[in-house]
């Protein structure tokens, strides 16, 4: 049994090789030969355990995310084991590795809905923001780029920062509004209660990746959004009935998202949509698979 620690993961995980392990996750999940359960929540004196179930037939492998979250912070580490056997392969410490696979997932799901990206826009500017950045620009190569952020200051120092970092320009804009005017992309990675994304300031064509919430009291978009789109997808329905007042709220109102799982490897079926929504809140698959890249990586899978 392997114990990967963060600097392990840090040292042995690109973005690149993220997206990869997300598509092929997805693929696998749409052949039937993945699952992926709904999030179980335990909740204990003021901290919240998280587990997150999943498998993968290709690699042998079944395990999942585990995290305990309090106003203390949080620590989360991913458990695989073999499916032939039971054994115990590795714990992976996945602070740094859930950081990736959700900038991965929103760049791999705007890669099938949206791959002609020009003016990309992110929502939020701390931890998870950066990867949402580098997803975007590894799979696309945006013309320009603009963080908002509640708090300018803050977006301002991410775009100095990142820019910096990846040798793109990237504009801080200190209203909702400038910063979704002539976007054709958006990724929102927020804890915002209220709607953030207004449709008023959305152009006849977007796409929108929601990533910020996993929990019923928050919303980054309003229905408009949703209501307008051509195609709204969610990584899973059952967790996004209970997870996502987004999506909620629009099947509640007869829409029908689709899953993930049944776009996955569809490259170019979707050119002729105008607006689409991609809704996020992380599930096991990706982190199981995510996981075993990095041992793959180190050379022991």
């Amino acid at each position: 049994m392997y114990y990967i620690n963060e600097e392990e993961v840090r040292s042995n995980l690109t973005m690149k090789d993220t997206i990869d392990a997300i598509r092929e996750a997805f693929e696998e999940y749409r052949a039937g030969r993945a699952s992926s359960n709904t999030r179980v929540r335990t909740f204990s004196e003021g901290s919240v355990l998280n587990t997150m179930p999943a498998s993968m037939e290709k690699y042998h492998i079944l395990g999942h995310k585990t995290y305990s979250a309090s106003r203390n912070g949080a620590r989360f580490v991913v458990t695989l084991f073999d499916s032939r056997n039971n054994d115990l392969i590795a714990i992976v410490e996945a602070n740094r590795l859930g950081q990736m696979r959700t900038g991965a997932v929103t760049a791999y799901a705007t890669s099938i809905l949206h791959p002609h990206v020009e003016n990309f826009t992110i929502i939020g500017s701390g931890f998870q923001a950066e990867t949402q950045l580098e997803g975007m620009i590894t799979v696309s190569h945006p013309q320009s780029i603009r963080v908002y952020s509640r708090n300018y200051d803050h977006a301002k120092d991410f775009a100095s920062r990142m820019s910096k970092q990846f040798g793109v320009d990237i504009r801080p804009v200190d209203n909702a509004e400038a910063a979704l005017s002539d976007a054709d992309t958006v990724s929102s990675i927020t804890n915002s209660t209220s709607p953030v994304i207004l449709r008023k300031y959305l152009g006849d064509e977007y796409h929108v990746n929601l990533a910020g919430s996993n929990y019923m009291n928050r919303r980054e978009a309003e229905y408009e959004v949703l209501h307008d789109a051509d195609l709204v997808v969610t990584e899973h329905y059952d967790q996004s009935m209970v997870e996502s007042a987004e999506i909620s709220e629009y099947v509640k109102f007869g829409g029908k998202p689709v899953e993930l799982r049944e776009i996955a490897g569809r490259y170019g079926e979707f050119s002729g949509l105008r607006r689409t929504v991609f809704k996020s809140m992380g599930i096991g698959l990706e982190d199981i698979a995510t996981a075993y890249r990095v041992l793959r990586n180190l050379g022991i899978a």
